[in-house]
């Protein structure tokens, strides 16, 4: 109710930005969910190209004040409020979280490079979500050409709308840094990683498969194969978890992967092997071509609460079920042994989701968006 209020309250900026001349040298970012995730890096990438020397590039986040103090000459943070004057005259705006609820100017480009490929519901497809209005861009991104119709569905836009550009934080995984991959990998032999989604019915699961026993467990295995298991918090979970203390076994968060000026694909690269469930993250990952799990007991629940984009999701999560530390350690034996009966059944299901296999989608977003 609060959402569709702001709505009503925003249409008179829809009139307005029809008529308000646009600046052809601003480019601007949104983000009400911390400045991450594909907006950062595709502003990152327009930074390290230098465009904020040839246009003015103002970014409107929540929690913008972490930005303010390193911002490059050229470069402009400001509250979400403060935003909207600024997205009123930007020629280009570009969100991936959370948006400003103002239809495009015709001669402005809105492009939503919103934050993963679809696995399970959202938008129009989630139940009771089906008349919300969620068009409110120029073009919307998406990864491969299967997916066209899908988020067209998702955002009740026309399939003209919906670009195939892949995920501009896909970037990350394609570069090295040797600094941040040693403080991540510590002398491991190998690395895994565990990224649980966040289950809206139940805010409080992360690992449910895995108790106190079968950490202290997995602990001692980790210890005995020299590697470490890294799991990642969903950025919406606060739970008591983080404060478990393992020598083999690190649970991190955004927060602490922000002070160490990392992101879950600086991870991503580092990782020997994935286990996750329902989050979109796998497609990402498959791009590097290594081993997936999927702790997916919950499934028929998840499938019934929330629902899936495909009618058998299972056929898009090409990998071993985890289900008991056992099977958590079979993982981590067969890709130290090289042992991959998935790998076939994930190029299959990789050609189908990643259109483009490579490191250059922010390129690819600034020479298609940008004149």
């Amino acid at each position: 109710m609060k959402k569709e209020l702001l709505k009503i309250g925003f249409k008179p900026l829809t009139l307005l930005n029809k008529v308000m001349k646009k600046n052809p040298k601003m480019i601007f970012f949104y983000s009400n969910l911390g400045f991450r995730d594909n907006v950062k890096a595709f502003y990152d990438y327009l930074i390290q190209n230098k465009y904020h020397e040839n246009y003015e590039i103002v970014v409107s986040a929540n929690d913008f004040e972490r930005f303010v103090k390193d911002a490059p000459e050229g470069v402009t943070f400001v509250n979400l409020k403060a935003g909207i004057r600024y997205f009123l005259k930007a020629k280009y705006a570009f969100f991936c979280f959370g948006k400003y609820p103002i239809k495009p100017a015709k001669k402005q480009m809105v492009v939503n490079l919103w934050h993963g490929t679809p696995l399970k519901k959202i938008g129009n497809l989630e139940a009771g979500c089906e008349k919300i209005d969620y068009n409110f861009f120029t073009k919307v991104l998406t990864t491969a050409p299967m997916y066209k119709s899908i988020m067209a569905s998702i955002f009740g836009c026309k399939e003209s709308q919906v670009e195939v550009m892949g995920n501009p934080r896909n970037d990350e995984m394609f570069v090295s840094n040797k600094l941040l991959d040693t403080a991540i990998r510590r002398g491991s032999r190998k690395v895994f990683l565990w990224l649980p989604t966040y289950r809206e019915y139940n805010p409080d699961f992360v690992i449910s498969c895995l108790g106190r026993e079968d950490l202290d467990r997995l602990n001692e295995y980790l210890k005995g194969v020299e590697s470490r298991l890294i799991i990642k918090t969903h950025p919406l979970q606060t739970i008591a978890e983080e404060s478990l203390n393992y020598p083999y076994i690190d649970f991190i968060t955004e927060e602490q992967l922000q002070k160490q000026k990392m992101t879950v694909y600086t991870l991503l690269r580092n990782a020997d092997g994935l286990i996750t469930d329902y989050s979109s993250v796998y497609f990402d990952y498959m791009l590097l071509d290594r081993p997936i799990a999927f702790a997916v007991e919950d499934m028929e629940e998840y499938g019934a609460k929330r629902g899936f984009v495909f009618e058998n999701p299972k056929e898009y999560m090409p990998g071993m079920e985890i289900r008991k530390v056992e099977d958590v350690e079979k993982f981590i034996s067969d890709t130290f042994n090289g042992m991959d009966p998935w790998k076939e059944q994930r190029k299959e299901i990789n050609d189908k989701v990643n259109y483009y296999q490579d490191g250059d989608t922010c390129e690819r977003i600034a020479k298609r968006f940008i004149r």
